[in-house]
C-alpha cells in the first residue's frame, strides 16, 4: 500500500469523572470534560485503518501523533495524510529541518 492518502483525526472520548489528583490529566480543557484521547487513521471512505492507544484527555492531537512517531510510520509505507488545523506543524520535515539519520 504505497502512494495513498489517509485521513487523520483525534477525538476525546468522554469518561466519567473520578475523584482525586490522578484524574486531572484526563480533563480536556478544549472540550470541558474528562476523557481519553485517541488518534485514528481512515481511508478515503472512512474505513478505520489504525487507532492509537488511549491517552489522557489533556493530551493534544499533535503531541499524541509525535509520541506515536506517526509521520515517520506514514512515510515508511508511502502514505500522506489529510488532517485539520490541529495538526499544523506535525510534519517537521521542512527545508530548514535536519533529519536525523
Amino acid at each position: 500500500m504505497g502512494g495513498g492518502i489517509v485521513l487523520l483525526d483525534g477525538s476525546v472520548i468522554r469518561t466519567r469523572r473520578r475523584t482525586g489528583k490522578a484524574n486531572r490529566n484526563n480533563y480536556s480543557g478544549k472540550n470541558k470534560w474528562h476523557g481519553l484521547l485517541v488518534i485514528a487513521l481512515t481511508d478515503h471512505r472512512g474505513r478505520l485503518l489504525w487507532i492509537s492507544a488511549a491517552r489522557p484527555g489533556r493530551t493534544s492531537d499533535i503531541t499524541a501523533c509525535r509520541h506515536n512517531k506517526l509521520t515517520r510510520e506514514l512515510r515508511e509505507v508511502g502514505l500522506g495524510a489529510i488532517a485539520d488545523l490541529g495538526f499544523v506543524g506535525l510534519d517537521d520535515s521542512g527545508p530548514d529541518t535536519e533529519t536525523p539519520r
